[in-house]
């Protein structure tokens, strides 16, 4: 797993989080769930360690971003990536 992936998804959350256009706010919550689901497809295909906490704590704080920003929960763009823990 590349160091860039995992910089990737921390980009485009940090992104979403500071992000204060709410013009820009879905696009930016969008693309960071997008670059989490990528970056836990990939380390899981390469059985690369994750830090499953680290992406769970991101997943709550973008549903309590996107919840703030009244954005719907039905959104298919803003659903939540399975983040399993290791012990699954």
């Amino acid at each position: 797993m590349s160091a860039d992936r995992r910089a990737e998804w921390q980009q485009a959350y940090q992104a979403a989080l500071l992000e204060v256009d709410p013009a820009k706010l879905r696009d930016r919550i969008v693309h960071a769930y997008a670059a989490i689901q990528t970056y836990r497809d990939e380390a899981s295909r390469n059985n690369s360690d994750v830090d499953y906490e680290a992406l769970s704590d991101a997943l709550s704080n973008l549903r309590v971003l996107r919840r703030e920003a009244g954005l719907p929960a039905n959104d298919p763009d803003l659903k939540d990536p399975d983040t399993p823990g290791p012990h699954h």
